[in-house]
């Protein structure tokens, strides 16, 4: 059987590093899965099931699966286990978009059910692809930790096993009832905000694994909610749902532009919703607990006491872990040295220009994902590493940092601009961005003479 979209790669500027795999039951309808896919820099291949056979898995693994079923929604455990067994020992998340429910537990590491917006299923596949990454630079970590540091650790459980916590915001009518039972019945901590100022007050004050917003009588004020959300970076990954009639409900679109993650059905029967909102709840959950892992790995031994950022001495073992690890997936590693400069027209005395240097590194920290690897070597220098991010991506991250370290008024509160500028001094992309092949050979991160690089910002 051939496969319908075999050519169907996403253009030269998706990020090759991060590989969809669609396997379908019906092409015609996954095939508008692709764009969406692609409007998050995502690489798309599709793959056909007949309901006994799959055509053609490509040959490198993907960085995620979507299972797009629509007739043989009971054969997914047998999908699952052909899929898993023909890219071992490589793991990666499965997400099933289903028709309907199958009989039985279903073997998916997330499930959408149909009705479903196809910008909902992209976003899903995106989270589970960087949570995943997460969870690979952690066990990276843990491993540098044992074998260099002596230090034997585990991912503790005890957070997962807390109560949820969902916030609801609007009216108390009887859907809102509905939730909160619905909820309830599964030892979930519900909170009722009437108000949307009542809500940022709760939202200030408490940590929330989900967000439920009554938008039975129209999109406001769900949708500006939603937006102050996003553009707070502590609630950023907080999802929020709309309560909608969707016989009636118009703004679907609208309401995924910003930033909602589902639509639930108000007259959903209680397991849907309970089921749709703890989903997320859950992403939302692990997501957070794996960033307290992130700043609990290691300790003292291994960081820079002023900063919080690693030190040389960690950095040392785990970048050589990081780079044999990237090789073997054949995914992009991009290194950077960013060099803090101060300007010469603004004068600063020791104790000033040490805590900009600080402030800027500890910027740096911020801006980057999680996952990347971040370590002062000298006290205006840092190294950071981009794993599974290539050369142009990375380039734009740099100008992002470059500008805000620029307008940094932290550091001098009566300049107009920041008394530091940001130089890249040096640029190593250890995978070639098509193939895999090694542009430049693994580095030694105390050097201080790596004066042959590819230079990324010019």
């Amino acid at each position: 059987m051939s496969n319908p979209a075999r050519q169907a790669s996403s253009p030269t500027l998706a990020r090759l590093n991060r590989r969809v795999l669609i396997v379908t039951d019906d092409a015609k309808a996954s095939v508008a899965m692709v764009e969406h896919l692609r409007d998050l820099s995502l690489d798309v291949s599709i793959t056909a099931y007949d309901g006994n056979h799959l055509s053609d898995l490509p040959a490198q693994s993907p960085s995620a699966v979507l299972c797009f079923l629509t007739d043989y929604i009971e054969h997914g455990p047998a999908i699952v286990s052909d899929i898993r067994t023909h890219y071992a020992p490589r793991d990666f998340p499965i997400l099933g978009r289903l028709m309907r429910k199958a009989l039985g537990d279903h073997p998916y590491d997330s499930v959408l059910y149909a009705p479903v917006h196809p910008v909902q299923v992209a976003h899903r596949v995106s989270s589970l692809i960087r949570l995943g990454q997460m969870e690979s630079e952690i066990i990276r970590r843990m491993e540098t930790l044992k074998y260099s540091f002596g230090q034997d650790m585990e991912i503790s459980e005890n957070t997962l096993r807390q109560p949820f916590r969902v916030l609801f915001i609007g009216k108390a009518d009887p859907a809102y009832m509905a939730v909160v039972n619905a909820l309830q019945d599964k030892n979930v901590d519900v909170v009722a905000a009437f108000t949307s100022f009542s809500a940022f007050d709760y939202l200030h004050d408490s940590t929330f694994d989900a967000v439920v917003m009554n938008a039975l009588k129209g999109s406001e004020p769900a949708m500006t909610i939603a937006d102050t959300m996003r553009r707070n970076p502590r609630l950023f990954h907080v999802p929020t749902l709309l309560l909608v009639d969707k016989t009636t409900f118009r703004d679907v679109d609208l309401a995924y532009s910003h930033g909602i993650k589902d639509l639930i059905d108000a007259d959903a029967p209680p397991e849907e919703l309970s089921g749709r909102i703890l989903e997320l709840a859950n992403e939302c959950r692990l997501h957070l607990k794996l960033k307290d892992e992130f700043s609990n790995l290691g300790g003292p031994e291994c960081s820079d006491p002023e900063t919080g950022v690693l030190n040389t001495r960690f950095l040392a073992p785990h970048l050589k872990r990081v780079s044999r690890d990237c090789r073997a997936r054949k995914v992009p590693l991009t290194i950077l040295t960013l060099k803090l400069i101060p300007h010469a027209d603004i004068a600063l005395n020791a104790e000033g220009l040490s805590a900009a240097f600080a402030s800027s590194i500890k910027l740096i920290a911020g801006i980057v994902r999680m996952q990347d690897i971040v370590a002062r070597i000298d006290t205006d220098t840092v190294i950071v590493a981009f794993p599974e991010e290539r050369r142009s991506d990375v380039a734009r991250i740099a100008a992002r940092i470059s500008e805000l370290i620029e307008n940094a008024a932290f550091q001098i509160p009566d300049q107009e601009r920041g008394a530091l500028s940001m130089s890249v001094e040096t640029a190593i992309v250890e995978q070639g961005e098509n193939s895999g092949e090694n542009s430049r050979p693994s580095i030694d991160p105390d050097s201080k003479d790596q004066t042959e690089t590819i230079a990324l910002v010019r």
